[in-house]
C-alpha cells in the first residue's frame, strides 16, 4: 500500500537484538516500498521473543534504530515480547491499531509476497474441513502441532512450505491478527535478504542477528563484526556490557528451588511443570536446564520462554486478562526524532490508549490491569539492569563498565 499525506507506516521487527545491517536494510526498504512519511518501530524491551534477555539494553537499541532512519520507537512490554508468535503478533497489531495514526505495517519474510501469506492466514483462521482432517491425521501420526499444521497446509495447498521458515510464520500471525481484530491496517512485507534466520556464520554484510549474538558470546574481536552492523551498533559492541541467557542462571536456580506452583506462569504447561519438579536441585546453567527439559513435545525456545516467565513473574492469568482486554492498554515511547513531531501530535490526538513518554506519574493514567502490566515491565527491566551491572562489577564483561539505568529517570531518546 502506498502511504500518502502525513500518514505513518509502522515498521515491525521482533527485537533489533542487536540492531544490524538487516534491520537497516528493512527500514530503508520499507520507506521506499510504502512511500511512507514516517516509520514507527515497535521494539522488544529488555527481554525478547526467543525467551532470553536482549544482548544490549533497550535504550541503546532504540537510539540505534533512530540513528538508522526510524522516526519513533515504541516498546513492546515483557508480557508479550516474550510470548508465542501468535500473542506477540496480536499485541503489535492491537497497539498500532489503537494509536489511531498508523495505516500500514511492514514486516520481513522469506516469501516476500503478501498474497500467499494472507491466503494462508485466512485458511488457518477458517480451518475448513479438509484442513482439519489433514491436521488430525498428522497429529495422530505423532507429529508436534507445528509440524502437523505445516503438513496439513502442504496437503491442502500443494507446494506450500510457508510454515517452514520463522519469518513467514510470524508474518502469517500478523495477517491472522489483522483478520481476528478486524483491524483497518494494511500489511506489507519485504523479502528477507542475506543470511537465514538460523545461520550463525559471519559472512557478507547481511548476516543474521544470531551470527552477531553468537560472535559476541564467543568473544569474537569487535572488528570482525564491522561488516555486519552499522556504526551505532559497533559503538555498543565496543563499550556496552552484553547480557546473555546464562547470566540469569543463578536467578533461575533460585526460582526452581523455591517455586511450588510453576504452572501458574505463562506458557508453563502442567506437563512441563511436572518435569521441572523432577529436576535435580544442584545448580546448572540456564542453557543446561533447557536441555534437561527438552523433548519432542517441548521445543528449546518454548522452554526458554516458560522458564523466563518463571524468573520474571509473568503470570498466565495476568496475560490472559490483558489479552481479553485487547492486549495493548497503553503505549510507551522509548525515543523519537525531532522531525517526527507531526506524527507524535497525531498519535496523542487520536490514540485510544494512554501514551507514555515518562514514567513519573504514569500509573495515574492507567487502569489497574494496565498499571500492573507496566509495573512488571519496570521490575523486569530493573532486574535486567541489575544483572548487567553485577556482570561488569564482577569482572565478567571484558573490562567494560555499566551504569544502572533507572526506568523512572532514564530519558526518552531524542535525535535531531
Amino acid at each position: 500500500m502506498h502511504v500518502t499525506g502525513r500518514n505513518p507506516l509502522s515498521l515491525r521487527w521482533q527485537r533489533g537484538d542487536p540492531f544490524h545491517n538487516g534491520h537497516l536494510f528493512h527500514i530503508r526498504r520499507a520507506r521506499e516500498v510504502a512511500g511512507a512519511d514516517f516509520l514507527i518501530v515497535l521494539m522488544s524491551g529488555s527481554f525478547v521473543q526467543r525467551g532470553a534477555p536482549a544482548i544490549f539494553d533497550k535504550y541503546s537499541r532504540a537510539r540505534a534504530a533512530l540513528l538508522c532512519g526510524a522516526d519513533v520507537v515504541a516498546e513492546m512490554p515483557v508480557t508479550f515480547s516474550t510470548a508465542s508468535a501468535r500473542e506477540f503478533a496480536s499485541y503489535g497489531i492491537a497497539l498500532f491499531t489503537a494509536l489511531g495514526a498508523v495505516d500500514s505495517i511492514c514486516f520481513g519474510s522469506e516469501c516476500g509476497e503478501i498474497g500467499p501469506l494472507f491466503q494462508t492466514a485466512r485458511l488457518l483462521a477458517q480451518e475448513p474441513e479438509g484442513f482439519k482432517e489433514a491436521l488430525g491425521n498428522a497429529l495422530r501420526q505423532g507429529k508436534t502441532y507445528p509440524e502437523a499444521r505445516a503438513a496439513a497446509l502442504s496437503s491442502f495447498l500443494p507446494g506450500s512450505d510457508l510454515l517452514s521458515t520463522p519469518n513467514n510464520i510470524l508474518g502469517i500471525e500478523y495477517c491472522q491478527a489483522v483478520l481476528r481484530q478486524n483491524s483497518p491496517l494494511s500489511c506489507l512485507t519485504i523479502k528477507r535478504e542475506g543470511s537465514g534466520y538460523h545461520d550463525s556464520s559471519i559472512s557478507g554484510t547481511l548476516g543474521s542477528a544470531l551470527a552477531v549474538r553468537s560472535a559476541l558470546e564467543e568473544q569474537v574481536p569487535a572488528p570482525h563484526l564491522a561488516s555486519l552492523v552499522p556504526p551505532c551498533t559497533m559503538e555498543s559492541i565496543k563499550k556496552d556490557v552484553p547480557v546473555f541467557l546464562n547470566d540469569f542462571s543463578s536467578l533461575l536456580n533460585y526460582r526452581l528451588l523455591t517455586e511450588k506452583q510453576p504452572e501458574q506462569y505463562a506458557e508453563l504447561k502442567p506437563e512441563l511443570a511436572s518435569r521441572i519438579r523432577k529436576l535435580s536441585p544442584s545448580p546448572a546453567s540456564f542453557d543446561e536446564r533447557i536441555k534437561e527439559l527438552k523433548s519432542r513435545q517441548f521445543t528449546y525456545t518454548g522452554i526458554s520462554r516458560a522458564l523466563l516467565h518463571l524468573v520474571l513473574g509473568v503470570r498466565a492469568d495476568a496475560a490472559e486478562d490483558l489479552k481479553a482486554a485487547g492486549y495493548a492498554p497503553y503505549a510507551r515511547i522509548l525515543g523519537f526524532r525531532k522531525s517526527a513531531a507531526p506524527v507524535l501530535k497525531k498519535i496523542k490526538a487520536n490514540s485510544a490508549i494512554p501514551v507514555i513518554t515518562k514514567l513519573a506519574g504514569a500509573e495515574k493514567k492507567l487502569d489497574p490491569r494496565a498499571a500492573s502490566m507496566l509495573a512488571l515491565e519496570i521490575q523486569s527491566s530493573h532486574l535486567y539492569q541489575s544483572v548487567r551491572l553485577e556482570k561488569a562489577a564482577w569482572g565478567r564483561a571484558g573490562g567494560k563498565t555499566a551504569v544502572f539505568q533507572n526506568e523512572y529517570t532514564q530519558p526518552v531518546a531524542v535525535i535531531s
